[in-house]
């Protein structure tokens, strides 16, 4: 039987290219950092967007959202993440012009803390609150079709995340 709970493995393959991404930063590497940043961006917004289109209406209009599951809660933090991607974008930006490059660096990883705790947070609420609710307002046949729907990530970040578009596929 499918349940949301398979895309916690998406959190979990964006999570690990975003820290690829800080890895490259470690190592100055500003190109491969650059890239990084653009593969976990293209994941986390197709990810959200398909939240947004497809799960948080069918949330919203089935579900008991308990305290703290609210519907506009989740689109206030995708709000967030997608500011937060912005300024490190710039940031990287900067970066190819900065007289202090390492000292750079050490400023863009220090300001990725707090975008990693609202990921944390925000991870924690869709495991707790979101795809648990979800599960239960749906079928399986409506969960067959809506996962059809997703937009994956693109094969390279697929491979890099261990996430594959057989794995949505009910057995």
């Amino acid at each position: 039987m499918i349940s949301f709970n398979v895309l916690l493995r998406l959190h979990t393959g964006l999570d690990e290219l975003f820290l690829a991404h800080q890895r490259a930063l470690l190592r100055l590497d500003l190109d491969r950092a650059t890239t990084l940043l653009q593969a976990y961006e293209t994941g986390l917004l197709a990810h959200i967007r398909d939240e947004e289109e497809l799960m948080l209406p069918l949330y919203r209009d089935r579900a008991q959202a308990p305290t703290g599951g609210a519907v506009e809660i989740f689109l206030r933090e995708h709000d967030k993440l997608r500011h937060y991607l912005g300024l490190f974008k710039a940031a990287l930006q900067n970066l190819a012009t900065a007289k202090d490059l390492e000292r750079g660096v050490l400023f863009l990883i220090d300001s990725q803390y707090l975008f990693k705790r609202l990921l944390v947070h925000h991870d924690n609420r869709e495991r707790k609150i979101l795809y648990p609710l979800l599960d239960q307002v749906t079928t399986e046949a409506e969960r067959n079709g809506l996962f059809i729907r997703f937009e994956l990530p693109a094969p390279a970040a697929a491979s890099a995340q261990g996430f594959h578009a057989g794995e949505f596929q009910a057995s």
